[in-house]
């Protein structure tokens, strides 16, 4: 019976596989190019969660065979798919340059549900960058854009995201509020990845609320719907939060078996924000245990891994951590740094906001010199009529 659990996991995941195999062999199998990039926003949401590689494969298809028709659609889809994929395997900065010019497209055709999810991809791209502020900004975008989509989950589905922005900030009761109703919504649509994850961060409120009981229940009712589901992440996610579990009930030996099943796990699912998350709770273990040589392993290698991905939220909390253990002056200094870097990076994406509201400011206001001026010239036969009626009266 211990082994029912992981077939039935088996077993749907080999359904899902299937699917994706199916629609894969039609999406090369079809010829309209519109019809491709329809089918390639059906393996998107398979390729984000499976196999982000193959998210470069079809978005780079997609470029090539739009490459002398310039369909506006197929343009965002491809890029969509390519700002996926560079956010998810580090190239942030670049992905956002993607994500923006679909979002732009998307905007344009007035396309609701597209234009809600790729506000929500940007949202996560800069949260991910440590811009908590344009995180928010974006994250709201798509609540207010799902509230016009045709799909009911896209009304809330940035929700749990806005929440993670606030917990940052501390804002523990407002981030609690957002979640659970986050959680009742995703719950009336059987969408269980998302309700597991509502409970993983229910879970992390509790932590840092110091209320061990509450976090308990909420990761293991997490861990009941990640079974539910056959999410690869969903499930390393509930496992690590039950490793936290066994590690503050003084399992530890079983903790650290959980903690490095999980960093495997990421690793190869090449999620890398992920796999850093997986480091930093192995060395955080480690110093916890006063095994500072095997911490610093661990802590190196996550920051290694957040400088070569271009992770500035992962670098400073990696070194943040270290410097708990070990308070040094290379280390303050090496923060400082880190800082000032994004500080720089948040008032930059400061500016291009400005910049974009202003140009809308100016274009308002041509628009209404422009209106001004119909109106004007409307007049003009009015007047006119009237001059010629005094005349010949």
């Amino acid at each position: 019976m211990k082994y029912l659990p992981l077939l039935v996991l088996i077993f749907f995941y080999g359904i899902q596989y299937s699917r994706a195999q199916s629609e894969i062999s039609a999406y090369y199998k079809e010829k309209s190019i519109i019809q491709k990039s329809k089918i390639a926003l059906e393996l998107w949401e398979y390729y984000s969660r499976y196999s982000v590689d193959s998210l470069n494969v079809i978005g780079f298809d997609l470029l090539l065979l739009n490459s002398k028709k310039k369909l506006p659609f197929v343009e965002a889809v491809a890029n969509r798919l390519l700002g996926c994929y560079d956010v998810r395997s580090g190239s942030i900065k670049n992905g956002v340059k993607l994500l923006n010019r679909s979002k732009a497209i998307f905007l344009n055709i007035q396309d609701y549900n597209l234009l809600c999810e790729a506000y929500n991809e940007l949202g996560i791209a800069y949260l991910l960058m440590g811009d908590v502020n344009t995180a928010k900004k974006y994250f709201k975008n798509s609540l207010s854009v799902g509230k016009k989509s045709s799909r009911s989950t896209l009304s809330y589905m940035a929700e749990i995201n806005l929440a993670k922005c606030l917990l940052q900030e501390g804002e523990l009761i407002y981030s609690k509020r957002l979640t659970e109703h986050y959680i009742r919504f995703a719950e009336r649509d059987e969408k269980y990845e998302s309700v597991a994850n509502g409970y993983s961060l229910l879970g992390q409120i509790a932590l840092d609320e110091n209320k061990l009981k509450r976090a308990e229940k909420c990761f293991n009712t997490q861990l009941r719907f990640a079974h539910k589901t056959n999410a690869p992440l969903i499930s390393t996610r509930a496992i690590g939060n039950q490793a936290i579990l066994l590690f503050m009930s003084g399992d530890y030996e079983e903790s650290l078996i959980l903690f490095k099943k999980v960093l495997i796990d990421r690793q190869i699912q090449g999620f890398h924000a992920y796999t850093c998350e997986s480091y930093m709770n192995i060395a955080n273990y480690y110093y916890q245990r006063e095994q500072v040589a095997l911490a610093n392993d661990y802590i190196d290698s996550c920051f290694n891994l957040a400088d070569n991905q271009g992770l500035l939220s992962h670098q400073i909390e990696v070194l943040e951590l270290k410097r708990e253990y070990i308070p040094s002056d290379y280390l303050t200094k090496q923060l400082s740094g880190l800082y000032d870097e994004q500080k720089q990076l948040i008032q930059i994406n400061h500016d291009q906001r400005k910049s974009l509201n202003n140009k809308k400011v100016d274009g308002s206001k041509n628009k209404n010199e422009t209106s001004y001026l119909y109106l004007l010239l409307a007049c003009i036969p009015i007047v006119l009529w009237v001059i010629y009626r005094k005349t010949n009266v």
